[in-house]
C-alpha cells in the first residue's frame, strides 16, 4: 500500500489494466472481460434528457391551464382578451412542446 495516497498496488494495477488514462481522461464503465468501454454519447445526452423533460413538462402545463381558462371563459393573461391571449398561450404551449420532442430526438 502507498502510504502516500492509501491506493494499494492491486487497485492501481486494475485501473491500469482495465483502460483509465488518469485525471481528464475519457471516461469509460467496465465491459466485458473487464475491459473499458467508452460511455459514448452518455455525457450529451443527459443534458438533452432533462432539458427534454423541461419543455415537456412546462408546455403540457401550460397547454392544460390555458384549456381550463378557455372553458371557463377566463382570459389566461389578465387584462387581456380571453380570445387572444388563449391563442398566445396555446401557441407558445405547442412550440415547447416540439422543443422538448426535438431534446428527446437527440439522445
Amino acid at each position: 500500500m502507498d502510504g502516500a495516497t492509501g491506493v494499494s498496488e492491486g487497485t492501481v494495477g486494475a485501473a491500469v489494466r482495465a483502460g483509465w488514462q488518469g485525471p481528464g481522461g475519457s471516461l469509460a464503465t467496465p465491459g466485458e472481460g473487464g475491459v473499458a468501454q467508452p460511455l459514448g454519447n452518455l455525457v450529451e445526452a443527459t443534458p438533452a434528457a432533462f432539458a427534454g423533460a423541461v419543455f415537456a413538462l412546462f408546455g403540457l402545463g401550460l397547454l392544460v391551464w390555458t384549456a381550463v381558462r378557455a372553458r371557463h371563459r377566463r382570459p389566461v393573461y389578465e387584462g387581456a382578451a380571453p380570445g387572444r391571449s388563449a391563442a398566445v398561450a396555446a401557441s407558445v404551449a405547442v412550440a415547447s412542446l416540439a422543443l422538448g420532442l426535438w431534446c428527446f430526438s437527440r439522445l
